[in-house]
């Protein structure tokens, strides 16, 4: 059980750092929406940020505020937590399958 969870830790935190990396990839690259998507936490605890719009009312732009930079750092352990989680629940699946077939066999 402990090497399980040490395994999905692991599997979460490498997904995410490997999701991260190809988002700021995608976005130098020109692909903001294939960026959102990959860091997708990201984007959704962002857009719970309300930010202030120095822009006109036909072409808004809002500037980024410090909260804007938390939600950003807060996204990164949002991202081991719920890909660490899947994880553990695949393998756990995987597991209880293998278990099954062993018993029917």
């Amino acid at each position: 059980m402990v090497k399980r969870i040490l395994l999905a830790a692991v599997i979460g935190v490498t997904v995410t750092l490997g999701l991260i990396a190809l988002s700021f990839a995608a976005d130098d690259a020109g692909h903001e929406a294939l960026s959102n998507v990959l860091f997708w936490q990201n984007w959704v605890l962002q857009a719970l940020v309300p930010a202030p719009n120095i822009g006109s009312a036909e072409n808004p732009f809002a500037e980024g505020t410090p909260l804007t930079f938390i939600a950003w750092f807060a996204s990164v352990p949002l991202g081991f937590i719920i890909y660490g989680v899947a994880a553990f629940v695949l393998m756990r699946r995987l597991n209880e399958r293998k278990v099954h077939r062993i018993d029917d066999a």
